[in-house]
C-alpha cells in the first residue's frame, strides 16, 4: 500500500465498491429479467450472464463498463416502451 503521496488518503475499499456497484446491478438485472427479453432466449441470457461475470472481474481496469454498456443497449434499452414506437403500444 502507498504510505505517502497523493493517494494516501483514498479509501480503497469504498472506491472498489463504488466501481463494482453498477456491474453488480446489471448482473442482478440480467439474472431476474424474463427470458423473452433476450434476442435468442435462454442461450442469449446465459451468454450475457457469463459476460457480466467477466465484467465484475475487469471493472477495476474499466473494461467491464464496456460490457455493461453493451448489455444496456442490446437487452435493457431494446425492451423499453420507448423503443417499440407509439403504434405498437397497448391501448
Amino acid at each position: 500500500m502507498l504510505a505517502a503521496g497523493p493517494f494516501a488518503d483514498v479509501n480503497w475499499p469504498l472506491l472498489a465498491l463504488g466501481l463494482e456497484f453498477p456491474v453488480l446491478l446489471a448482473l442482478l438485472d440480467c439474472f431476474n429479467r424474463p427470458i423473452d427479453h433476450f434476442a435468442n432466449s435462454a442461450p442469449d441470457r446465459r451468454s450475457w450472464l457469463g459476460w457480466l461475470a467477466v465484467a465484475v472481474i475487469t471493472v477495476p481496469v474499466l473494461v467491464g463498463y464496456g460490457i455493461v454498456i453493451g448489455y444496456h443497449f442490446s437487452v435493457v434499452r431494446r425492451n423499453t416502451p420507448a423503443s417499440r414506437g407509439w403504434d405498437t403500444m397497448p391501448r
